[in-house]
């Protein structure tokens, strides 16, 4: 399922210094099946597999499978103009912030031409975030990244002793937030990007395995036959994306997010590459998801 067709899609990764966001970028670049543009500061902290690259450049290192990283030493405007170059163009751009940027304010790029914003992914640490979120000089910063979050990757459980206080912490600071347990920021890619990108599920792996079911209908949906949807999806579901065409404002494309308890419904930036009908995808558990997840859009119709 392609919600935002012909658009890149752009996931922002954030997170405080030693979070573990280079790690998730390492394991993004081994697991991903779909061609990604990955835009870091440093190459020199992406440790990837001799096997995997195909060729570098000063600022550009491609991978056999099809995946691209970009520095940032030029500045983001200039990588991303680069990024947008790429023939074939990728189908997700993933922006991995500094340490103490906020990455809510790296997400408003995932609006621009050509693009779509899927999520934003804050790492945290299991062992130190209670006390990062305490200490007067960095818990600001460490409690905004938090609270900016789409999804929140609570790395390094493995090491952890007292996990239910960040837990705990965590509901706090940002209780809407989808969040995923990770060591060795090891996470599975559906619930990062919303739609199947890993064919093959770890059953051993700290999130489980995971199904998706998808809606495709053409006449416009009303909007309080999608409110209702969201009123009656089993907890367990974590992700319902795609985009769709309201009975109230038939011509505007919008697109609609829902990861972990928050969602949200917003007209989609690029109107020359708007998808006819409604296109959805629901992700959960395996078993999680009803046969008629989406009696609710059909009786709206």
């Amino acid at each position: 399922m392609e919600p935002s067709e012909g658009l890149m899609e752009v996931s922002v990764i954030g997170g405080y210094l030693g979070a573990g966001k280079t790690t998730l970028v390492n394991h993004i670049l081994r697991q991903a099946s779909e061609r990604v543009a990955v835009m870091v500061n440093d190459f020199g902290e992406i440790n990837i597999d001799q096997a995997l690259i195909d060729s570098r450049s000063e600022n550009t290192i491609s991978l056999t499978n099809g995946c691209i990283c970009c520095s940032l030493v030029d500045g983001f405007v200039s990588a991303l103009e680069s990024v947008m170059s790429f023939r074939p163009k990728p189908t997700r751009l993933v922006i991995e912030a500094s340490g103490v940027a906020d990455p809510g304010a790296v997400a408003a790029y995932g609006h621009g031409p050509g693009l779509a914003l899927d999520a934003v992914v804050v790492v945290t640490d299991a062992v130190r975030l209670c006390e990062q979120v305490a200490d007067p000089l960095i818990g600001q910063t460490v409690a905004s990244q938090i609270d900016a979050a789409d999804v929140i990757v609570l790395n390094k459980i493995d090491l952890a002793d007292n996990l239910i206080a960040a837990k705990t912490e965590l509901a706090r600071l940002n209780p809407d937030a989808l969040l995923a347990y990770a060591s060795h920021a090891e996470v599975n890619l559906d619930l990062l990007f919303g739609r199947e990108i890993v064919r093959k599920s770890d059953p051993t792996s700290q999130v489980g395995t995971f199904e998706s079911r998808s809606h495709e209908s053409t006449q416009p949906i009303p909007r309080a036959a999608l409110e209702a949807l969201v009123e009656n999806l089993p907890p367990e579901i974590q992700r319902v994306k795609g985009i769709v065409r309201l009975a109230e404002a038939p011509h505007v494309a919008m697109v609609f997010q829902l990861v972990g308890r928050n969602w949200e419904l917003r007209a989609l930036a690029d109107r020359k590459n708007s998808p006819d009908g409604n296109r959805l995808v629901v992700i959960g558990p395996k078993g999680s998801i009803p046969m008629q997840w989406d009696d609710a859009l059909s009786s709206g119709n």
